[in-house]
């Protein structure tokens, strides 16, 4: 039998917590799966106030504390990391701490794992419930993603990972850029499962626009040498082009734009590789909470 470990980073969501717990432990009624769940408590500044009921399939939660803020890739980083030096074997599952991973698919997930526990498994979002504009910009940096890196990411960190592919994840960098970005380019072959994102499950989202941007930016710069090799291509297009055309401008627009766009995700790597805060993660957990008595 598999063990699996669920891994959610958090900041300040211990309300959401406080449900999707119970929602997880709910969706393993059926199962008899041997499920943990590791909670990555990401230097919250709110009181952690995690109160459940007897939990019936649940085996274990335990908390990590850290002592800063990393965010949630690093957090994330930081949690396998803390895996790896365990000497965990088994199943590791990452999803959000807002509720927008449905915890019903976890059922999927245990059951095309069985088939190659081996084999990385993304979630690919069939819909999102976002405002229009998002939609709208979502798609744009769907496009763009593509255009630049040839990949179609539509999944998220909802996945998982097996025991014996921490080394390889936690070779570079890369996953303190974008967790996700780095399973799309270390894990070549994914078995994918196609869900819903759901809505947030308590409360507003602690994102904005710009983070968003932001993020949307670290993703695309963990391929940022294969982004360099087709904006060359990309700029050697228009210039053709414009020699058609018998215009400079179009060729002006699109070299200023990709110097403009390569400069910013090697400047926004090189900001994340050169942070002490991704030296060593583990030096940055405070202690583990084991909440494993409360739940009894």
């Amino acid at each position: 039998m598999i063990k699996y470990v669920i891994l959610i980073p958090s900041f300040n969501d211990w309300e959401c917590l406080n449900l999707l717990i119970p929602k997880i432990d709910q969706a393993l009624k059926n199962t008899n799966e041997n499920v943990d769940v590791l909670i990555v408590n990401d230097g919250s500044t709110k009181k952690n106030n995690l109160v459940f009921k007897k939990m019936s399939h649940l085996k274990k939660i335990e908390v990590l504390n850290l002592r800063k803020n990393v965010k949630a890739q690093i957090a994330i980083a930081t949690g396998l990391n803390f895996l790896k030096k365990e000497k965990f074997q088994g199943g590791i599952i990452v999803m959000d701490a807002d509720g927008q991973d449905d915890p019903e698919y976890l059922i999927d997930i245990f059951k095309e794992s069985k088939k190659n526990p081996e084999r990385t498994i993304t979630i690919n979002r069939t819909k999102r419930d976002d405002e229009l504009p998002f939609k709208i910009l979502y798609q744009m940096y769907l496009f763009l993603s593509f255009l630049l890196t040839f990949k179609y990411l539509k999944f998220g960190v909802y996945s998982y990972l097996h025991s014996s592919s921490l080394d390889k994840i936690l070779s570079t960098n890369d996953i303190h850029l974008a967790y996700a970005a780095s399973l799309a380019k270390h894990f070549k072959n994914k078995n994918v499962i196609f869900a819903p994102r759901k809505k947030r499950i308590l409360g507003e989202s602690q994102n904005n626009y710009k983070s968003l941007t932001h993020y949307a930016l670290k993703i695309i710069s963990v391929f940022r040498n294969q982004v360099l090799i087709n904006s060359i291509v990309l700029v050697f297009i228009s210039f053709l082009l414009s020699k058609l055309i018998t215009s400079s401008a179009l060729f002006l627009f699109i070299l200023l734009a990709l110097l403009f766009f390569n400069v910013i995700i090697f400047l926004l790597a090189y900001q994340i590789n050169k942070s002490h805060l991704v030296n060593d993660t583990l030096k940055n957990i405070e202690n583990i909470e084991n909440l494993r008595n409360e739940l009894l």
